[in-house]
């Protein structure tokens, strides 16, 4: 689940398991940020425009990226971020994916 609140720059994604980081800490949620200019250029778009005919038919996400950038928001490494669950790895990427909507 991910949790709305007022600032459109901060997501709360709740796992259904707990992470823990390289410093041992275990976390049960995961404070998404808007990320900044500096991790754009670093990592880059997380999405491919999808075109038919020369025509905008919508985008496919690139979850690799989004999941490096949820490492460069929260500090966790990608590698540890890798080990969640199929569904938490869903969870944390769409999240992650609404920054850039």
């Amino acid at each position: 689940m991910t949790q709305e609140n007022n600032d459109p720059t901060v997501r709360v994604v709740t796992l259904s398991t707990p992470l823990v980081d390289q410093d041992g800490k275990e976390h049960t949620s995961l404070t998404l940020k808007e990320p900044g200019g500096a991790a754009y250029v670093k990592i880059g778009d997380p999405y491919h425009t999808l075109m038919i005919d020369g025509k905008n038919m919508g985008v496919e996400q690139n979850r690799e990226r989004l999941l490096s950038y949820a490492a460069e928001v929260t500090g966790i490494h990608r590698p540890l971020l890798l080990t969640m669950s199929f569904k938490d790895i869903q969870k944390v990427t769409d999240a992650m994916f609404v920054f850039f909507g």
